[in-house]
């Protein structure tokens, strides 16, 4: 019987690929979801990226002086009154002390607007750009969990898919970078190839904080899986947190102009006086997601490694493990700087959850066994509190039928209409 219905519902769904725009015209959120029942076709993947860019083009942004996107949407205006004789400033003001060292925010947000100064472009383009590296990595993921798919592989494939939605380009530079290094990264350390050096290195034209990930990638690259280095380091990183905060301090006062302004900013006493009380002011379950995931991954880390022993001598695995070593040492240390080392903790919880995947890829019991089981809490938590954060920008209107429906509507967010 059950076969009989996943049949009629793989039937409903296996919409033929000519027919997908024109689905997408009709009802794009339904087009979205017939892709991704169908996402091992080429067509289908196609209509998932042009969605999010359409999620971008939607965005909504709620009226809170801490929400970045309501920065970029202002500095978006305020470009638009600009001539185009400032673009040169921007390309050379990468070393000013008074301008941004994220080169590519400028360009995107100067580029916008000498068409437009609303924001639902703007954000459309930065969700083609984030959406290309986001779904380029699930599809690297995809196509290792479609070959032994199963519940637990499955609960892993989709915390990989949450853990940085689209939604998170209320934030742009940060977590499109993030995702710009994790693809890169991946063929890095997994497969040891060069070449994308140069992808994970353009991460850091998008956020600045990227050059210490690349430092550390670099370290790994040229060092190899040197894990009686890496284990005690990790380690030590837990007892002693602030042991190489200054090295920090030191790295930034040899590359000076903005570098030196933006560390002297994240490391500023009232800085951090200001981030440990909106931490404090936040609902407990936005720290604890993070927290219990955190703790959960570390603890997965070490049951694969002393459960699956036998499974661990393929070299991309090997790989993945020592830098995953190295990169929770980094994690850690850099947490000593508000707003730098839990940035990068949530990069680790896509190489973290990369591994603990590939492992068990390589069983053949498809039941779900007692860790994945154990980790539906906090993955259920982090995803809720995602899915909260993404409410005040996700467009209700984009789930009702008639493309671009939401541009000629008030603006109403899902969290407008189910959390206020």
């Amino acid at each position: 019987m059950y076969k009989d219905f996943s049949g009629q519902v793989n039937q409903f769904f296996a919409i033929n690929s000519k027919n997908y725009f024109l689905l997408f015209i009709l009802w794009p959120f339904l087009a979205f979801i017939t892709a991704l029942t169908n996402y091992s076709q080429k067509e289908a993947r196609k209509v998932v990226y042009i969605f999010l860019i359409y999620y971008g083009l939607t965005f909504v942004i709620k009226g809170d002086i801490f929400f970045d996107a309501l920065g970029y949407a202002v500095k978006l205006r305020n470009n638009a009154a600009l001539p185009f004789s400032d673009f040169f400033k921007i390309v050379g003001g990468m070393y000013a002390t008074d301008t941004s060292i994220d080169i590519i925010e400028p360009l995107v947000s100067f580029i916008v607007s000498r068409f437009t100064s609303h924001h639902g472009l703007y954000f459309a383009a930065w969700a083609a750009i984030f959406g290309f590296f986001y779904l380029k990595s699930i599809d690297r993921v995809y196509d290792r969990y479609k070959a032994n798919p199963g519940w637990n592989t499955m609960i892993f494939f989709i915390l990989f898919i949450v853990i940085l939605p689209i939604t998170t380009i209320n934030s742009v530079r940060m977590w499109t970078a993030a995702w710009i290094f994790f693809y890169g990264a991946y063929h890095v350390i997994l497969y040891r190839d060069p070449r994308y050096l140069l992808l994970t290195l353009g991460s850091t034209l998008v956020h600045w904080s990227f050059i210490s990930a690349n430092a550390i990638l670099l370290i790994y690259f040229l060092a190899g899986n040197r894990n009686y280095i890496y284990l005690p380091l990790a380690l030590i990183s837990f007892v002693l947190p602030n042991l190489i905060a200054p090295f920090f301090k030191t790295v930034s006062l040899r590359m000076g102009g903005a570098f030196q302004g933006r560390f002297d900013m994240y490391s500023n006493q009232y800085y951090v006086l200001e981030r440990q009380e909106a931490l404090a002011q936040s609902a407990w379950f936005l720290k604890l997601g993070e927290d219990l995931l955190f703790s959960y991954l570390i603890a997965a880390i070490i049951f694969v490694q002393f459960r699956f022993k036998n499974l661990t001598k393929d070299d991309p695995e090997r790989n993945l493990y020592s830098f995953l070593l190295l990169f929770l040492a980094f994690v850690n240390f850099g947490k000593a700087i508000p707003s730098f080392g839990g940035r990068f903790q949530i990069l680790f919880f896509l190489f973290a959850t990369l591994y603990v995947l590939i492992y068990y890829l390589k069983l053949p019991d498809k039941k779900l066994t007692l860790l994945p089981f154990i980790g539906l809490f906090p993955m259920a938590l982090y995803s809720a509190v995602k899915f909260r954060e993404g409410a005040d920008s996700i467009s209700a209107w984009i789930f009702a039928p008639g493309f671009g429906l939401p541009l000629f509507t008030p603006a109403l967010s899902l969290a407008d209409l189910f959390f206020y």
